[in-house]
Formats: C-alpha cells, sequence, structure tokens
C-alpha cells in the first residue's frame, strides 16, 4: 500500500519530471524548512547544473508550467532555487486518515514482510556489580532498535551476552572471601557454605557485589601485591575447584535474578542469554588452535594476533599466566552463535564507543580464523554525571534502582498536586508511565553518538522535549475521545464535510511522515530521530487541542474531527511504543 507520504512524493517528482523532461526522483522532494512556504520543496541545483541553467530561473520556469490538475496540490510557488508545493487541506488529511485506519498498527511497517534474520546483541551487563545509568542507555537503545527493525520487516533475535567470569569476577570473590581470611588455597565448600549464610537476604544482590567489586579494586590499587592472589582465584576459578565454583555460581545467580527483574522492567525481550562461561573454554582451544596456525603468536608470555598491518596494533587473545580475556570468549562467542543461527543476515553489536577499536581488531582476528559471517559493530557515547564519567571501580556510581526511585517519587509529587483526590494505585500507576518516559525519552531523543549527561534537574523536568509531554499530548487527545463518546453517542457517517483548518493539515502532514521515519530509523539504526518525531508530533498535536473546536463544531465536523483525533492519538502512541513508552489514561 502507498502512503500518503509517498503518494506525494511520487506524484509531485512524477509531475516534475513531465514538466522539464528529465528524472526527478521522489527523495528530491522534501518538507521546507519553513512550513509557512509549503508543504514540499523540490531544490533545483542538480537539475540547474546539469543544464547550465540559473537555478532560481529555473524554479520560477516549473513553478508557472507544474499542471496541478488531478493531484493534491492547491499553489506552487517559486521561492529562490526553491519550487514549494502546498497541499488541499481536505485532501491532505483524509489521505492520512484512510491510512492509519486501513492500516491500523500496521501503519508504518514494511510492504515486504523480509524473512531477513538479524542478531542484535545488547544489554551485556556483567554479573558481579550493579546495573547502572550507563547499562541503562543501551538496554533502551537496544530495545527501540529491535522494536523499529521488527517493524520494518526483519525477524530480529535479541541477545544478551554477561560477562560471569574473568578478572572482576576473581576480584569480587577474592574481596569477598578474603574479609573473612579464607584464601584460595584453604578455602573449601563448608567455608562457602557458611561465608553465604552470612549475607543478609538484602544484600544478595549485584548492587551489593559492585560495592565489593569497587573495594576490591580500591585495595589492590593501595597494595599490587595482592594481584598475585586474584590471580590465583581466577585460576582455582577456571580449574573448576568445587569451593570457588559454589561461591562463584551463587553470587552470580543474585546477579541474574537482579537482571530479569530490571529487564522485565524496562520492556528488554531477551531471545538468547550467553555467559562468558560458556564460551571461555573453547576460546581458549580456538587460542590454541591460531597459535599453531601461525595466526597467532608469542610475544612477553601472551598470546596476540599481529594486526600492525591494519593499524589495529597487537590484538592480546590470552593472558601470560594462560587465563582467558575478553577477546577470548568473543572469538568462541561469534562461532557459537553462527553455529545456532547459521543463516542470519546481520550481526549487531550494541556497545559503547569505547570499544569501538577493541571491536576493529576481533572483527579483523575472525576474519583470518576464516570466519566470513557478516558483523557490524554499534556504537553509542557514554553517560556521565556532572563530575565526570562514571566508574564502578571508583563506586562513584549512579545505580539504575536509585535514578528510577528518584524520577518516580519525583512523578508522584507532581502528580498529587494536580490529583490530591486519586486512589493510592493510580497514583502508583501513573508515576511508573511517566517515570519510564522520562527515564526512556531523555537517553532517546539525543543522538546516540553524543554524550548524555545526567543532570537530576533536567531528567525530572516534564518540560520541553521530554517523554511525560508527549504523553500528555496523546492522552489530551484521548480525553476529547472520552468526553465525545459521552456526548454524541452513536457515531454518525461523515459524507460531505470538509476539512479546513491549517493546524489540521499541518497535524495530518506530520503523521505522513511516520512510516518513512521509521524506515529511516531501521535504515540509520537511529532510534533518536523516532523521539525527534514524537516530539514534533506532540506540538502539533498541542496546536491542534488549542486552535481547532472538536466538540463544539457542527455534527458531521465534530464526527470528522473526531475520526482525525483517533487517528492521531493511535499513531502518536505507536511511536511511543517503539521508544518503550506507554501512554497512561490520565496524567
Amino acid at each position: 500500500m502507498q502512503t500518503a507520504w509517498q503518494h506525494w512524493t511520487y506524484d509531485i517528482a512524477r509531475r516534475v519530471s513531465a514538466t522539464l523532461g528529465i528524472h526527478v526522483e521522489s527523495s528530491e522532494i522534501v518538507a521546507p524548512p519553513d512550513p509557512t512556504l509549503g508543504d514540499f520543496a523540490f531544490g533545483c541545483f542538480r537539475l540547474a547544473k546539469e543544464g547550465q541553467k540559473n537555478p532560481i530561473v529555473l524554479a520560477q520556469e516549473i513553478a508557472k508550467a507544474f499542471e496541478k490538475q488531478g493531484s493534491d496540490i492547491t499553489q506552487v510557488t517559486a521561492t529562490g532555487p526553491y519550487v514549494n508545493f502546498t497541499l488541499a487541506t481536505d485532501a491532505a488529511i483524509r489521505r492520512v486518515i484512510e491510512d492509519v485506519e486501513e492500516m491500523g498498527e500496521e501503519y508504518g511497517s514494511s510492504e515486504i514482510k523480509s524473512d531477513q534474520t538479524v542478531l542484535l546483541e545488547y544489554a551485556q551487563v556483567n554479573t558481579h556489580k550493579e546495573i547502572h545509568i550507563g547499562h541503562l542507555r543501551n538496554v533502551i537503545l537496544g530495545v527501540s532498535l529491535i522494536n523499529v527493525l521488527k517493524h520494518r520487516g526483519s525477524r530480529v533475535i535479541a541477545m544478551s551476552y554477561h560477562g560471569d567470569v574473568g578478572a572482576h569476577v576473581a576480584k569480587c570473590l577474592w574481596k569477598l572471601a578474603y574479609s573473612l581470611q579464607l584464601t584460595a588455597n584453604s578455602i573449601t565448600v563448608e567455608a562457602v557454605t557458611g561465608l553465604l549464610e552470612k549475607i543478609s537476604d538484602g544484600d544478595r544482590t549485584g548492587e551489593y557485589l559492585g560495592r565489593v567489586y569497587a573495594d576490591a579494586t580500591r585495595a589492590l590499587s593501595e597494595d599490587e601485591s595482592l594481584k598475585d592472589q586474584v590471580s590465583s582465584v581466577q585460576q582455582k576459578l577456571e580449574a573448576h575447584d568445587p569451593a570457588w565454583e559454589k561461591l562463584w555460581q551463587e553470587t552470580r545467580q543474585w546477579s541474574l535474578d537482579e537482571m530479569k527483574v530490571i529487564f522485565y522492567e524496562l520492556d528488554a525481550v531477551i531471545d538468547r542469554q550467553y555467559l562468558e562461561s560458556e564460551v571461555y573454554e573453547r576460546g581458549l582451544r580456538i587460542a590454541d588452535d591460531l597459535l599453531k596456525k601461525g595466526v597467532a603468536k608469542i610475544s612477553e608470555g601472551a598470546m596476540v594476533v599481529d594486526l600492525e598491518e591494519k593499524k589495529l596494533g597487537m590484538f592480546l587473545i590470552r593472558k601470560s599466566d594462560g587465563t582467558s580475556l575478553y577477546a577470548t570468549k568473543d572469538l568462541a562467542l561469534a562461532e557459537l552463535k553462527a553455529e545456532e543461527y547459521p543463516s542470519y543476515a546481520r550481526s549487531l553489536h550494541l556497545v559503547d564507543t569505547r570499544q569501538a577499536f577493541y571491536f576493529g581488531q576481533l572483527f579483523e582476528t575472525l576474519r583470518r580464523m576464516g570466519f566470513d559471517k557478516p558483523l557490524e559493530y554499534v556504537g553509542y557515547e557514554l553517560v556521565t554525571l556532572k563530575d565526570g564519567a562514571m566508574s564502578s571501580r571508583k563506586g562513584n556510581i549512579v545505580t539504575y534502582a536509585d535514578f528510577r526511585d528518584a524520577v518516580i517519587d519525583y512523578a508522584k509529587q507532581e502528580i498529587l498536586s494536580r490529583h490530591a483526590d486519586w486512589s493510592e494505585q493510580k497514583v502508583e500507576d501513573v508515576a511508573w508511565d511517566i517515570a519510564m518516559a522520562g527515564i526512556k525519552f531523555g537517553m532517546l531523543k539525543q543522538d546516540s553518538d553524543k554524550i548524555y549527561t545526567f543532570d537530576l534537574e533536567q531528567a525530572l523536568s516534564f518540560d520541553g522535549a521530554t517523554g511525560p509531554y508527549c504523553q500528555y499530548a496523546a492522552t489530551r487527545l484521548g480525553s476529547i475521545l472520552k468526553k465525545a463518546s459521552q456526548v454524541t453517542g452513536n457515531r454518525l457517517q461523515v459524507t460531505s464535510t470538509t476539512f479546513d483548518h491549517l493546524t489540521e493539515k499541518q497535524l495530518a502532514i506530520v503523521l505522513a511522515k511516520f512510516p518513512r521515519v521509521i524506515e529511516e530509523a531501521a535504515e540509520k539504526l537511529k532510534p533518536s530521530l523516532v523521539a525527534n518525531w514524537c516530539f514534533e508530533t506532540a506540538q502539533a498535536i498541542n496546536a491542534f487541542y488549542r486552535d481547532v473546536p472538536v466538540l463544539e463544531s457542527t455534527a458531521e465536523m465534530r464526527e470528522a474531527r473526531l475520526n482525525f483525533v483517533a487517528v492521531a492519538r493511535q499513531t502518536l502512541t505507536q511511536g511511543l511504543s517503539f521508544l518503550g513508552i506507554s501512554v497512561p489514561e490520565e496524567m
């Protein structure tokens, strides 16, 4: 089905082509920066250069000769080197209403449902650490990308990959055990049981283990001789020592349980959960094989792959003490994914930009192994505090739980100041929706390649380009529909009514952009495009709410406008859903 936006751009391009006798692509028909100029514009630069003409003169010629008959175009004007096209208000609105009503929740989806399988790895939270707002951006971006890619027709397999072994785990368990004078050699299964019994239920969380890890890092920075003890713990873990394995499994489960709850809160669906412990032994075998084949070599006792000719330095794949690294396990993970999903078309790795060089090394090493499956790195910038970057090594982090609770508390205060008569449960429910909108929209409205600075006042603001602002616009439309159902009863069949309000048309054109925005967001892997569309739509809705008297209109006009209100609310609600944001009935 051709959407309204496609119809208009294709039709204008075809008519401009007919006017000039030269082919014009529909992609050359764009929205002008100033809507007072028109609804669409065509820049004459390319054609003027090819025909060796003045673009201003060419624009005037096109405007004069353009054939409007049989189109939705009512006016064609030339402004400098641009030709501007204005749509008929009634035709524009009706075309959008028909699109949305006919396609329903499929509005904006791909016409051709692809069987292309896309692997998207995100939510790579390590066990034995807390989940903080830096992780939050990864999860929120991942959820939105999954939603957009699915709507555009891809079969998406959502994957998570968790570091449940390695140096950070060894540090955490070392500190936990050594705080009770247990050593790598003296620890027993019975001692571990006793140690675990001393830890309260309230501390059986990733957040508690994160504090232990931060304490361990500080202790090691003050006394480097302790590093041998941590190395000994890691070797015991990789050798499957029963006591250390019991301590590892028990504490790991605390983190995994906490992740499950938080992922559920954030609407993060995981189709396949990978753990580093699944692949590290396989990774060690791969490293040995690379050494035998001459792909890797020994350098200062460690195993490396020389990537200097690609300007990627030396890629360390195994430490000098024989233990594994992230790289060791990532090589094995790529192979495992390919075995489990052999027909995948794309494999996306959503990881922060600090890892770009590392992934360049990883992908090049995989190619030298003979791995020929497609691999893509999708980067995003950090979340920082006002006083600098967060680090779980330093301990100066804002946990997800603290951040979430602060936003919810603020939302409750705002709700109670407006609705003191609401029940406690209703306040809780709406506060949750508003808080999640504030958090998610803030993370998504900004391009992922830009640093997101966490500012408490800004994060809790409910004005401007925020999720709650967009929610409120949709809620306002819902209130109109609710009032209409109470007043009018049975709906009328709309026949000869003509839409005639400019604000209505402006809203319709924004709604018509939606399929193109979703398509572009999927192509560029940029959920920010959807967030910004939601904000633009909310602004147009609020102008419509202010300027257009829906319920005060005559009977047929009221019914026509109510149809339009329902369409606008449905489309904005759908756009917000791609960001993981729901719309409450009241705010």
